[in-house]
């Protein structure tokens, strides 16, 4: 019919029925009506209205008919045309890489410390996904995924259907339209959106085999619990790596998929620790699909697939396992700091452009593929020396730090002599806060701009450099010098009104050297006691510059002046000594007033352990990216320009007297070398605010003992004050950072398994006798 037809009437003989069709009762009997014309035209009108209503109901149904007729056909007209461009339009996206948590690691590699990141996600490849868990993954989404082209046809005609009358939008995806969906961003439930979705998802199977697709998609797709990926579940719902997985473990796994976050966040209806009786119907459905599908026999499904006794809870999971952004509320935050500044830093040996930066949408300098590259990162640390260091600097009844007053702080930095590889770090409780024992530059997960807080004046404890250079001046360790206190320097400015004083006990009495005068001290007793006198004096003989430039060679980078007010940070690999003295530097810098930090002074023992080689101290040992390495430790040690090893060997004498004077024995015997010092709080104070013990046992490549190299300070947190332990006594360096020093030190020696050995014998260099001393007889 068309719309003509609605003005037709039907006869006026045939009753209709509501629905338009003959009537199967008939009417009432004519003598049974009212007698008169009026009833007749009623009855009349009455079934002319029926029969209107309802063919007009059925050339509404032919109209939907026709009009969907016309719409296909006008498909099937365009679709060669249309559909072909559409498809072609459609590309995969260009880069697969999906965000995933980079992961440092203690120097055995296998050892997490940290990790960063905007994802929790490791990607696996397809060997270490269990085929079991990929196939209950199969059960749980896309039971055709074997033989579908990526798209399941019937589903799809469904969701077909449902856009075009307005009904449900939503419908059941393939893995690889699931994958498709996140790999391209894709959002909304259009129908543009699925259309670009099945393309994708076509094109997908096009290109990579089901075992790719199914890798892809189980290291993309999201399980809840902030874990992206099959490893990143596998760890936060039962704290075991992905390779380790049940085929029933993979079964809750698979269950929620669907639904990993739940209700307003609160966790997935089928995560067992969240609501248990919808967690077993979810595992008893899939486990019915992986039988029927014959994953598994089922003889052997109530074995295979027994409901797991134990998943772990949220509050589990986050305790026991590493997540996004875990480790830098840790002392070994501040390890992370340092490496990812040593990985940003990394530079193309044949372009020298940096490996990792890159720059955001605005043009901002960013190294996003560090920090969501999925990086394995290396460090050099050695994880049970850590935590000795841990133990040895922080408040806890095994440390020497237990019970002292809160205002101090205490680090370490221990270093390997001949390699410079950082094998324990202490500068601070947490990554988020000041770093007390170095400076780094983080651009990663910092501004990339300095750190707080690392530099201290060294006091004594820089007296070896001087030694050192006074060594290759010719001066013998038996030469004398003037140990009086206080002394006058007037070529340096220190006259009457501000004259040189020795520190501690020998501030303002003669010291008790073994001539009996205080005017004949030689370098070694000088050294032992810490004396600044004498070694104020050789400064002046040797000249301040060659100071410098022993400490800059030994492995001191930066240094801490006084500008104007202020203090800056002087940068000594780039500036030798003439360019800092007496421009930044005084002779003042020979008894440690300028501020150093604890990581070079540790790097600077090293390499007088190692006899004078130095090593560039390094956080960073090895990087990996997709599965290969990319960077190895590089080792390229230097000598300090004229310091031989017999000068070496007289300095390591001198400096072992150091432990000695201030009982710092180890209980195994073990030799041991190092320096003390502290500086005042005030100029002209009895009371210090910083106090130093740094030291080294004895390295012999040959007996493959290169010993270890240990650098401890103690000082306040915040604003200076003066240092005093438990007791009330003023601390110096040969006291509570000695005993830290000591006990750290013996520890870590044990735990690396270090052979004993023994320092070289005195070699007696140097053919000056005399320094600024005088004879106190004939």
């Amino acid at each position: 019919m068309d719309e003509g037809d609605q003005d037709r009437t039907p006869p006026k003989d045939i009753t209709h029925s509501a629905s338009g069709e003959p009537a199967e009762e008939p009417g009432p009997a004519p003598s049974d009506l009212p007698a008169t014309d009026d009833a007749v035209t009623a009855a009349a009108a009455a079934d002319l209205a029926h029969s209107t209503a309802a063919g007009a109901r059925k050339r509404r149904r032919r109209k939907i008919l026709l009009r969907s007729a016309a719409a296909l056909v006008l498909i099937a007209a365009l679709g060669l045309v249309g559909v072909t461009y559409y498809y072609d339009s459609v590309a995969l996206p260009e880069d697969v890489a999906m965000k995933q948590a980079t992961t440092i690691y203690y120097a055995d590699g296998a050892t997490p410390m940290a990790r960063i990141g905007d994802t929790n996600r490791t990607v696996l490849p397809f060997d270490q996904i269990p085929l079991d868990v990929q196939h209950v993954v199969v059960a749980a989404q896309d039971e055709t995924f074997y033989t579908n082209s990526g798209v399941d046809y019937s589903e799809a005609a469904g969701a077909l259907w449902n856009q075009v009358t307005g009904g449900d939008t939503r419908g059941a995806s393939t893995i690889s339209q699931q994958y498709a969906r996140q790999w391209a961003e894709l959002e909304g439930a259009s129908f543009g959106r699925k259309a670009r979705e099945a393309v994708i998802a076509t094109k997908l199977n096009e290109a990579y085999s089901k075992d790719q697709i199914m890798t892809m998609y189980l290291n993309i797709v999201y399980f809840g619990r902030g874990a992206y990926g099959i490893q990143a579940a596998a760890q936060a719902y039962f704290g075991k790596p992905a390779k380790d997985l049940t085929m029933a473990e993979g079964i809750v796994l698979a269950g929620l998929i669907d639904n990993p976050e739940g209700n307003e966040g609160k966790g997935s209806p089928f995560d067992p620790t969240v609501d248990a009786k919808q967690a077993q119907d979810r595992f008893d459905a899939i486990k019915r699909t992986v039988i029927k599908l014959n994953f598994v026999r089922s003889e052997d499904a109530d074995q295979k697939l027994a409901y797991p006794t134990k998943v772990l809870t949220a509050a589990e999971a986050r305790a026991n396992s590493i997540t996004v952004q875990a480790g830098l509320d840790k002392p070994e935050g501040l390890i992370v700091h340092h490496v990812l500044g040593e990985v940003a830093a990394l530079k193309d040996p044949k372009t020298g452009v940096l490996l990792y930066e890159g720059t955001d949408s605005i043009g901002r300098k960013q190294f996003d593929r560090v920090r969501n590259g999925g990086l394995k990162i290396v460090t050099t640390i050695d994880k049970t020396v850590q935590q000795i260091a841990v133990r040895e600097a922080s408040r806890n009844a095994e440390s020497n730090m237990d019970g002292q007053p809160s205002n101090l702080q205490a680090t370490i930095v221990a270093v390997e002599p001949g390699t410079g590889a950082v094998k324990a770090y202490y500068g601070g409780g947490s990554g988020n806060g000041g770093d007390f024992a170095g400076s780094y530059r983080d651009p990663v997960l910092h501004t990339g701009e300095d750190s707080c807080c690392g530099g201290h004046p060294a006091g004594a404890s820089f007296q070896p450099y001087a030694l050192a250079a006074g060594l290759m001046a010719g001066y013998s360790t038996d030469s004398y010098w003037n140990g009086e206190s206080p002394q006058q320097f007037p070529a340096s400015g220190r006259g009457a009104q501000n004259p040189i004083l020795n520190a501690g006990e020998n501030s303002a009495t003669a010291p008790a050297c073994r001539s009996g005068s205080a005017k004949w001290c030689t370098l070694d007793e000088a050294t032992a006691m810490s004396l600044n006198t004498p070694f104020f004096g050789l400064a002046e003989k040797v000249g301040p510059a060659k100071v410098i430039d022993t400490a800059r060679a030994a492995g001191i980078t930066e240094m801490w002046a006084n500008v104007d007010g202020k203090s800056k940070k002087i940068d000594l690999v780039a500036n030798k000594g003439s360019d800092v003295f007496p421009k930044y530097f005084n002779t003042e810098v020979a008894i440690g007033q300028y501020p150093v930090t604890v990581l070079d002074q540790a790097g600077g023992m090293a390499t007088f352990a190692a006899r004078g080689v130095a090593a560039k101290t390094h956080f960073l040992k090895e990087v990996w990216e997709n599965g290969k390495k990319t960077y190895g430790e590089v080792i390229n040690p230097k000598r300090i320009p004229g310091f031989t090893e017999p000068m070496a060997d007289d300095l390591n004498a001198v400096l072992q007297g150091v432990p000695q004077h201030y009982g710092l024995k180890l209980k195994d015997g073990r030799p041991v070398a190092g320096a003390a010092g502290a500086w005042r709080l005030t100029s002209g104070s009895a009371d210090n605010a910083h106090a130093w013990m740094v030291g080294y046992s004895a390295y012999d490549p040959a007996s493959k003992a290169n010993g270890l190299a240990v650098a401890v300070w103690v000082g306040n947190k915040e604003q200076e004050q003066k240092i005093v332990d438990k007791s009330g006594k003023t601390i110096i360096g040969g006291t509570l950072p000695g005993t830290i020093w000591r006990d750290f030190l013996g520890d870590a020696l044990t735990a690396l398994k270090a052979p004993i050995v023994a320092f070289p014998p005195k070699q007696a260099t140097g053919d000056k006798k005399v320094g600024t001393g005088v004879s106190p007889g004939p």
